[in-house]
């Protein structure tokens, strides 16, 4: 019995997951995230209490999976650019798969919202991550310019990905080409730590 209710729990989120994230469905409706897993809505009120609680849940989901992201940045393996290319590469890819992610946290950020897992969770965890790998490769120690070094390459990657997701033909060859797109990340990363 307990497995089943997991896995009803979890058949829920992969809907969840897939239509807010994959789809970037934010007005998805209960109906038809129930009808994705193959459940009735009560099981989704049942397990998650609300959409607003399923929504909460797929939010912290994605900062787990950004968390992580930004954890290889802690990777000691390779030189700091290269540990700066990874988390670059990961972030944007997984951007792309789930450009829902986006769109989730722009939302609260336009409507002011700060509870739960979102934009502030993202910056807290890029300030603590990123900004010292960025403080190291460049020598940067004021903390204005850090902060807008961090924040050129946070929005050199996530804008490339929002863009992509909702007009590919704009970066379309830039991103969705692997080979291409580290190319890109990588005059990013130089970019960083040229003068000026």
């Amino acid at each position: 019995m307990a497995t089943e209710k997991a896995s009803t729990r979890t058949r829920i989120m992969k809907a969840a997951v897939e239509i807010i994230g994959k789809e970037g469905n934010l007005g998805a409706t209960v109906r038809e995230i129930a009808e994705k897993a193959g459940v009735n809505i009560a099981a989704i009120n049942y397990h998650f209490s609300s959409k607003e609680k399923l929504i909460e849940e797929v939010e912290r989901v994605a900062m787990e999976q950004v968390t992580l992201i930004y954890d290889s940045l802690l990777d000691g393996r390779g030189s700091l650019r290269e540990r700066l290319m990874r988390w670059a590469d990961k972030l944007m890819s997984y951007l792309i798969d789930y450009p829902g992610i986006i769109y989730m946290l722009g939302a609260k950020v336009l409507q002011g919202e700060n509870k739960g897992a979102g934009m502030e969770d993202y910056l807290s965890i890029s300030d603590v991550r990123l900004k010292p790998v960025v403080e190291e490769l460049t020598g940067i120690s004021d903390e204005k310019m850090l902060s807008f070094k961090a924040l050129q390459l946070i929005s050199g990657v996530v804008y490339p990905a929002l863009i992509y997701s909702g007009a590919k033909k704009a970066f379309g060859k830039i991103i969705s080409s692997e080979r291409a797109r580290r190319e890109y990340l990588a005059s990013l990363i130089d970019s960083l730590v040229r003068p000026g």
